[in-house]
């Protein structure tokens, strides 16, 4: 076993955690399985006498904005029991090899998935392997180490959102949002307070007074037709004409 698998870093779950939290993962598919050099990549695996463990597994990964990446790996790359003067830590790979040969399935294709993801998510997963990148303010001599800034106290006294922002981008900045109870209380008190400013902000909120808009002047009516009256009123239309010296 190589010291990349050795080493065991992270478990999947916590790079899962990780790459779901920044945002960066697009698509995911896979694992998928195969025997032999020309063998069909397959969904599932099936153990028989002939093939009782698959020799490649693969996931393919696109991260936003980039081009899907394909990550394989053998199954003899995991096999191998490292010896060493470590009785309990050969005790424990031994272990571990003859139950990933029980679950060719689950456990190879957690191995593929997680050195997937430490392929393609090198940068977001460096803080679980214990070495992130060194933050942009590491080099002033008035600036704050990210260790040593209480990140929850600059949470809860932002007073704007801006201000959040700020202080969130640079927690991201110096990988203080990890994926473990640290940094996951980081995170809910960062949604938290901005949840708080924005409700601050549409409570101060008021809408402007309503202008009254002058009525638009309307034409007066015109008086109704009399083109035709009922025959009942055709003398007092006769003795109206005489009066104003009319014709009838």
């Amino acid at each position: 076993m190589s010291d990349l698998i050795e080493d065991k870093p992270f478990t999947v779950e916590a790079a899962r955690a990780a790459i779901a939290a920044s945002g960066e993962l697009e698509a995911f598919d896979g694992p998928h399985f195969r025997t032999g050099r020309d063998g069909a990549w397959d969904s599932v695996f099936l153990a028989d006498d002939k093939h009782p463990h698959p020799d490649f597994a693969r996931v393919i990964i696109t991260r936003r904005g980039q081009a899907p990446r394909e990550v394989a790996i053998g199954w003899a790359d995991y096999a191998e029991v490292i010896e060493a003067d470590d009785a309990e830590r050969v005790a424990a790979e031994r272990e571990w090899v003859a139950t990933r040969a029980r679950k060719p399935m689950t456990i190879f294709g957690s191995e593929a998935e997680r050195h997937g993801y430490r392929v393609t998510f090198a940068d977001i997963l460096a803080p679980l392997l214990g070495r992130g990148p060194r933050p942009a303010s590491a080099g002033k001599a008035d600036a704050t180490p990210a260790s040593e800034r209480d990140w929850a106290a600059e949470i809860a006294g932002a007073q704007t959102i801006e201000q959040l922002d700020a202080v969130v981008r640079e927690g991201r900045g110096a990988r203080v949002f990890t994926p473990n109870k640290a940094g996951v209380a980081l995170d809910l008190a960062q949604k938290a307070r901005r949840r708080e400013l924005s409700a601050a902000v549409d409570a101060a909120w008021t809408p402007e007074p309503a202008h009254d808009v002058p009525a638009e002047p309307t034409a007066p009516e015109r008086p109704a037709t009399r083109d035709y009256l009922p025959p009942q009123n055709r003398a007092e239309r006769r003795k109206s004409a005489r009066k104003k010296g009319g014709k009838r």
